[in-house]
C-alpha cells in the first residue's frame, strides 16, 4: 500500500474550546512520528471575525462548513470533534472516523449533573444532538477514555465493537522542572512561596469550583497553613461571584497562561491540584498535574478514576470534609509525595506523544485495510 493519506477536520477558531485546539494540535504533531501523510483541513470565512453572534457560529458550523469539504479527498477521514460529525454526508471517498470527548450537553440535559448549589431549567441541545445523530455513520468512533465510551454506549446505543479508546496526548513539556526555574516564575507572577497553593482550573459550571472554595474555606478555619488558591484558565464572573460570596478575595489568585510551559511551571509550583468535577471525559489537569508530579485530589466521577489510577485522591463532588482531609494529605504526607513523584513518569507514559501515535497509526491502518 502506498503512503496512507489520512485529513483531520478540525472546527473554526473562534468556535473551539481551547482543549480543542491543544488536542488538535498534540495529536498532529505525535503523528508526524510516523509514515502517515496527515494533513489538516480548517474552516475559513470573512464572518468569523464576528463570532460574538451565537447565530452566526451557528451557520458558520451547521451549514458553511459542510459546503466547504465536498471536493476532499482522503484514504481517512478524521473529524477531530464530534460537534462537527454532522460532517459526515460531504466527506467524499476513503474510510471515516471522529473523536468524541464528552456527551455534557445531552448528558446535562437529561439532568446528570446534580450541582450543590442547586439545579435549573436546561434546554434540550438539539444542535448538538444533530451531530451526534450521525456518529453512527462513521466506520470507527474514538472515545477519549472508557468512560466515554460508557455513555457513548448508554446514551447512544452505540455497539461496542465500534468504539476505540484513545486518550489526548500529554505533552512532554508537563514533567518535574528544575527547582531554580520553578522559583523564578512563582517570582515573576509574586507567588509566594511560604503559602500552600491549591490549583483548580476552568471555568465551566461542572468543574464544580463551589466545592473547591468551600474546601479552601474549612482550610482557612481548621489549619495553620496559610491557604491559598489559584486559578488558572479564563475568567468567569461567576467564579467572581463565588469568591466574593465566601469572602475568600485576599485568598485567590486567578492566573491565565497560554504558554503550556508557564503552565507546567505552575503545576510543579503548586502543593496539589483540586479538581472536584461533576463530570469529565477525560480531565487534562489531573494528567498534566501528575505527568508534572505534583499530587492531585479529583472526585471519584467518570472518567477520573481512571486518568488519575492510584496516584490521585478521590471522594465525592460534595464531600467536603473528605476534599479537605485529602488536600491536608497531600501537603503533610510526605511518603504520599515521594510516591507520586517516583510512579506519575510511568503512569503517564500510557499518555504520551509515541504511544498515542502507534495507537492511531494502527487504528489507520485497520480503516485502511477494512477492519
Amino acid at each position: 500500500m502506498s503512503q496512507l493519506s489520512v485529513l483531520q477536520y478540525r472546527g473554526f477558531a473562534s468556535d473551539r474550546r481551547m482543549s480543542m485546539d491543544i488536542y488538535a494540535d498534540s495529536l498532529t504533531s505525535a503523528l508526524g512520528s510516523t509514515d502517515l501523510q496527515v494533513s489538516s483541513f480548517k474552516p475559513e470565512s470573512p464572518l468569523e471575525k464576528y463570532a460574538t453572534s451565537t447565530y452566526l457560529m451557528r451557520y458558520l458550523r451547521y451549514w458553511h462548513y459542510p459546503q466547504t469539504v465536498r471536493e476532499t479527498k482522503a484514504d481517512i477521514h478524521h473529524v477531530l470533534d464530534h460537534g462537527y460529525a454532522h460532517l459526515y454526508p460531504k466527506l467524499s471517498g476513503g474510510k471515516s472516523c471522529v473523536t468524541v470527548h464528552d456527551l455534557i450537553p445531552l448528558l446535562n440535559w437529561k439532568g446528570a449533573f446534580k450541582t450543590i448549589d442547586g439545579d435549573k431549567v436546561i434546554r434540550r441541545p438539539w444542535l448538538n444532538m444533530k451531530s451526534l445523530s450521525y456518529l453512527k455513520f462513521f466506520d470507527r468512533i474514538v472515545a477519549i477514555s472508557q468512560s466515554t465510551k460508557a455513555d457513548l454506549i448508554e446514551h447512544l446505543a452505540l455497539p461496542a465493537t465500534k468504539i476505540e479508546v484513545i486518550p489526548p496526548v500529554i505533552s512532554s513539556c508537563f514533567r518535574p522542572i528544575d527547582s531554580v526555574l520553578v522559583d523564578e516564575f512563582a517570582s515573576k507572577y509574586q507567588l509566594n512561596p511560604n503559602c500552600r497553593w491549591i490549583m483548580i482550573s476552568g471555568r465551566e459550571f461542572y468543574k464544580n469550583h463551589s466545592a473547591s472554595l468551600k474546601v479552601l474555606k474549612h482550610l482557612c478555619d481548621v489549619s495553620d497553613y496559610d491557604f491559598r488558591l489559584i486559578k488558572t484558565g479564563l475568567e468567569s464572573t461567576e467564579f467572581d461571584a463565588l469568591v466574593d460570596q465566601f469572602e475568600l478575595s485576599c485568598k485567590v489568585t486567578q492566573l491565565f497562561l497560554d504558554d503550556a510551559e508557564e503552565l507546567a511551571l505552575l503545576y510543579n509550583f503548586v502543593d496539589c491540584l483540586l479538581f472536584p468535577s461533576f463530570y469529565e471525559g477525560f480531565g487534562m489537569p489531573v494528567a498534566e498535574a501528575l505527568a508534572c508530579g505534583t499530587p492531585v485530589v479529583s472526585s471519584d466521577q467518570a472518567s477520573l478514576p481512571e486518568v488519575g489510577g492510584v496516584l490521585a485522591q478521590r471522594a465525592k463532588p460534595d464531600d467536603i470534609e473528605g476534599l479537605t482531609k485529602a488536600v491536608m494529605t497531600s501537603v503533610e504526607d510526605m511518603q504520599y509525595r515521594k510516591t507520586v513523584k517516583l510512579e506519575s513518569g510511568q503512569w503517564v507514559r500510557q499518555f504520551r506523544a509515541d504511544t498515542i501515535a502507534q495507537k492511531y497509526e494502527r487504528l489507520y491502518l485497520n480503516l485502511a485495510s477494512n477492519y
